[in-house]
Order: structure tokens, then sequence, then C-alpha cells
């Protein structure tokens, strides 16, 4: 599962169960320094259970699911899953020889596979986990997989690198790729030198993440085989399907990519044709080196593809390849195997967990709510509006992402010319004042922070000021504590009550959740310093091309 799989934070950048490409071999000597540092052991292999490590503090689960609840749509409310995944989960737990230690399973709203663990023991589960999946042994791989960072504490080594000075000294690591990659095609001096820093500041995690993800695979083919699973049925079908969904969501993302790169484009053609008014032929190659070198430098800005991207997804994968992970499990498991009878997939339990009739409502109402999606990109408006009506029904009529579909379905609507729209009836024009946000502020149980974020720069957008910091002001209260809200409440209170408490408030964050200092301080910029930022940008961009051609 990749960050997404995963995307956010180093932490889930260890623990994350996505698989990509293998990466950077000069990276040895780096984690051997790093082992030192930080008293990691080596990989284990299949049928070991090393002992789990010494005793440790560990982080306020409540905490650690409020910040969850603070990404993307939520986590989804699905009692019945829940107990069956976190009686499988115990299960777990009671063969690493660590039934007291805490941790539950989580289901989330995304709608990638995804699934990640955190320090506090907690794992999150995606919805298209549980509609892909066809048998239990699949689902104790995964959450074996994922509760094998936990046992092994892969979390300690994101403490580690966050908090020690012996950082500074890896910079050059970061210096030494950058200037290997220049001879890569496409990448250019320019790259080399923004590139160095991010790259000396992320190399490390991910390198020993590989190794974590090693034997988090390790682990939990020996639990769960332990505990009578079938391997090619539960671990290797587990690592299968991700590698397919991998493989069949990489054009996508390439083209999506390759959208985003050209929009960009066409916006710094746009700025540097309106400075540059004359059109000579002798000005037309500078224009174009200018547009693209502007257009690299957001690129990177926005951490998309091109050759700098290229370079961090060498050097930043967390996974290593799928097909070599399996040869290596699969030669491990083989002898361990030899002569002994191999045990038939389970999947009646599992059947019967998806078939619960909450559970399943649930998988149907938010497979509705991607439809909608889905119709809206096609301007089907009025399949999207019925599609929406009913993923927002039943079991998820509060949920997050049905009811934001449902408002967006709403607003589409109100766009429409007058007659392709039906005229309210009374009961419908009263239930209209009602906004279909407000359900899920209303359910403690499902609300999101992205929806209080929604509702408020909507009452903000419609010039009700007063309402919109009063939805804002109790949604900060709620997602005080996490995070991951932060970076919302500050660029809203920008926009809101002034740049100056921005400011203020991005202080704060730093002081309260030092990881989050960067994004807090990028929230707090007024549109005035973003788009100087943006100046000075184009500005050297400007100057590097006067210098290579000469001007």
């Amino acid at each position: 599962m990749k960050r997404p799989l995963v995307g956010r934070g180093a932490v889930l950048a260890m623990c994350t169960a996505v698989f990509l490409l293998s990466a950077c071999e000069t990276l040895p000597e780096a984690g051997k320094k790093l082992s030192e540092l930080t008293g990691i052991k080596p990989a284990i292999r299949v049928g070991e259970l090393p002992p789990p490590p010494a005793a440790r503090i560990w982080p306020d689960a409540a905490l650690d699911v409020l910040n969850q609840r603070a990404r993307g749509y939520g986590l989804v409310e699905m009692p019945e899953m829940q107990t069956y995944l976190n009686g499988l989960l115990q299960k777990i737990k009671q063969a690493a020889g660590v039934p007291t230690w805490p941790g539950a399973v989580y289901i989330t709203a995304a709608t990638d596979l995804e699934a990640y663990c955190t320090g506090a023991g907690n794992i999150y589960v995606s919805l298209p986990w549980l509609r892909s999946m066809e048998s239990e042994d699949e689902m104790v791989a995964l959450l074996a997989h994922e509760w094998g960072h936990v046992y092994m504490d892969s979390h300690q080594l994101e403490s580690t690198i966050t908090t020690s000075d012996e950082l500074a000294k890896w910079t050059g690591v970061g210096v030494a790729l950058a200037r290997k990659a220049g001879n890569a095609s496409g990448w250019t001096a320019v790259d080399s030198v923004l590139a160095a820093y991010e790259v000396g500041k992320n190399t490390l995690a991910p390198a020993w993440g590989r190794s974590d993800e090693e034997d988090a695979d390790t682990f939990g083919v020996t639990v769960s085989m332990q505990m009578g699973y079938s391997f090619p049925s539960g671990y290797k079908a587990f690592l299968e399907r991700m590698a397919t969904w991998d493989a069949e969501n990489e054009k996508r993302r390439e083209a999506e990519r390759a959208s985003i790169l050209q929009q960009l484009k066409n916006a710094s053609a746009h700025n540097v044709r309106k400075q540059n008014s004359a059109t000579k032929d002798a000005q037309i190659s500078l224009q174009d080196a200018q547009i693209n070198l502007n257009a690299s430098v957001i690129e990177m800005g926005h951490n998309i593809s091109g050759s700098w991207a290229d370079l961090l997804k060498k050097v930043g994968q967390t996974h290593p390849d799928v097909e070599a992970r399996l040869a290596s499990l699969v030669a491990q498991v083989q002898p361990l195997m030899a002569g002994k009878p191999r045990p038939a997939a389970t999947t009646q339990p599992w059947r019967r967990a998806l078939a619960q009739p909450r559970t399943a409502a649930v998988l149907i109402n938010y497979q509705r709510a991607a439809d909608a999606q889905a119709a809206l990109q096609q301007q089907d408006f009025r399949a999207a509006r019925k599609l929406a009506l009913e993923a927002a029904s039943g079991p998820t009529a509060q949920h997050a992402l049905p009811v934001l579909m449902l408002d967006l379905t709403e607003i589409y609507a109100e766009t429409q010319p007058a007659p392709a729209r039906r005229a309210p009836t009374r009961s419908a024009a009263v239930q209209r004042h009602v906004d279909p946000l407000d359900r899920n502020l209303r359910s403690e149980p499902d609300r999101a922070w992205r929806i209080y974020v929604t509702r408020a720069n909507k009452l903000l957008g419609a010039g009700q000021s007063t309402q919109a910091k009063s939805v804002m002001s109790e949604g900060f209260a709620y997602f005080d504590n996490a995070p991951a809200a932060w970076p919302d409440a500050i660029a809203f209170a920008g926009q809101a009550q002034g740049w100056d408490k921005a400011k203020q408030l991005a202080q704060t964050c730093a002081q309260r959740f030092p990881s989050s200092a960067t994004l807090c301080r990028k929230a707090a910029a007024s549109p005035q310093e973003v788009a100087e930022a943006a100046r000075q940008s184009e500005a050297k961009a400007k100057s590097i091309t006067d210098k290579w051609f000469k001007k």
C-alpha cells in the first residue's frame, strides 16, 4: 500500500503496506550507520519470530484515531466488520505472544487499496480491501503484516530521524544522489541543486522502510502460517492483489501527472509570453526554455512527475518489488511446507462477515458514492443526484463521503438551467435549508474534519462570515489535538481573520506538533506572500535561462 496507500508523514511511510519498485543500491552503508544509531536488528526469516522490542511508551490511541479522522474523509463506522477484524487482530497478537498490547482495526473512507499502522498500535484499512479480498486468509495476511511493524517497533526509526542531530550528516547522501542523477535524461543542474536537500532528508527512512517491509513480510507469513492459514490463498494472494491494483492504476496516475504538468506549463507559458510580448525568432527558444524551467520549478513544488519525481520515486521507495518479495518468501516457505498438508482457504467466515446486513449496505452505499462522482465527471447530473441520494441513506446517511457527494450534486443541480430542473416541493424546499453536510457534523461517531472545512468555506464564500467562523470554531475545538487539522484551520483563519492571526496559529502549531511545522507555516502564507514566492521562483528561472543562452 502506498502513501496514499497509504500517503502522509514519515510514520505512515514506515508502516504502510504498499508495494512499489525497489530502490537505490547506494544505501547499505547508510543503513549500517543508522543501525548503530538506532539499535535496529537485522532482517528475520520465515519461521522465526524475534523477541519483541523492549518496553515502550505507547502514544495515546484515542488521539491517534482522532488524527486519522482528520485525514481525508475520515473513518467508516462499520461495527460488525470492526468486531470481526479486531477478533482476527487479537488472534494475531496471541500468536505473537503479546495479547495485551494495545491497538485496534479501523476502516478508512479512502478509495484506493490503502492500509497502514501507527505507533499507537492501530491499523487502518480502506474499504476497497474489504470489497476485493476473497478469503479470511488474505485479511489475516494484511493485518499480520501491519502488526509486524508494530511488533518490531518500526516507528522508533521515525522518531530517531526526526530528533537526531545525526540527520545533518546524511544530507551529503542526497547531494551525491542528486549529482549522480545529473546524467539522467531530462535532468538539469537546477533540478540537482533544488533536489539535494529533500533527497538528503527523505532517503534514509525509506531505505530502512524497505528493510522493515521485508521483516514485516516474514513476520506476517510466519504468524499467519502458525495460525493455520493458507500461504497461497493468504499472503501470496495479498501481495499479488496489491501488485495488480498498482499496475492497473499506474497508467491513470501517469495520465493525471501529465495533465497537471501540462496545465502548469500552460500557466507558465502565459506568464512568460505576457512579460515578453516580442515574437522574434531569436526569442522563441529562450521563451520555451524558460517556460519548461518555470514548469519544472512549479512541478517540484507539487511533487509530480518528471525527472525530479522519478528520482524521488527511485530513492524513496519504501517497498521492494513485489515479484522479488514473493520470490524470496516462496523460497523460504517451500521447505517449511514440504511433506505437510496444505490448508484450504478460509472463505466462509469472510463471506459471512461481508454478508452482514449493515456491512453489506455500507459497502453498497460507498460504491454508489463513487458512481455518483463518476456520473458528475461525465456531467450526468440526474444520475449523479439519484446515486448520491441512495449513497447518503440508511447506515451511511451521516457518513462524510456520501453526504459530501449529496452536497455536490445539489450544488450542480442548482447551476443547471431552469427548464432542466423540477420545481421543488414544499417539503423539499424546507429540507433545502438544512445543508447535507450538517448531517455529518451532528453525528459524533461519523464527523470528519474535511466536512467542517468544506462547510465553513461554503459559508465564507457565500458571505456568511459569522456562521463560517462558528462552524470552523466548533470543528477546530473538536479536532484541536489532531495535527492533521491544523493547516486547514490556519488557512481558514488567514482568510476569515487575517494573516497575522494565521501566523500566530502557525507558531502554536510548530510548538505543539513539530513534525507539522512546515505545513502549518505554508498554510499561514498570505496570497501576496505566495505570489511573491512564485515571482522569485520565476525570476530565478529567468536568470538561469539568461545565463544558459548568454543573453
